[in-house]
């Protein structure tokens, strides 16, 4: 049970360190809006879009997989 208080805490002071280091704003066109953000603002954006997008296929893909397996039963008098 310490050993993740001290991942965790060694994971925070990393992602602290990250966007200390990343406060620059970038500028990036998408469609006909452009946006400035910080740099670290928009990788952490970029990276839910993209842990939201595997997780929805990983519940889909369980969901078709649980709905495949439930065999109808057949009741015999």
């Amino acid at each position: 049970m310490r050993w993740r208080l001290y991942l965790s805490f060694i994971l925070l002071t990393l992602v602290l360190t990250f966007v200390m280091q990343n406060t620059e704003t970038v500028t990036f066109n998408f469609l006909f809006w452009t946006f400035g953000l910080p740099r670290a603002l928009l990788l952490l954006v970029v990276f839910i879009a993209g842990l939201s997008t595997g997780l929805l296929l990983i519940a889909s893909r369980s969901a078709r997989r649980d709905k495949d397996s439930i065999k109808p039963r057949i009741e015999t008098k």
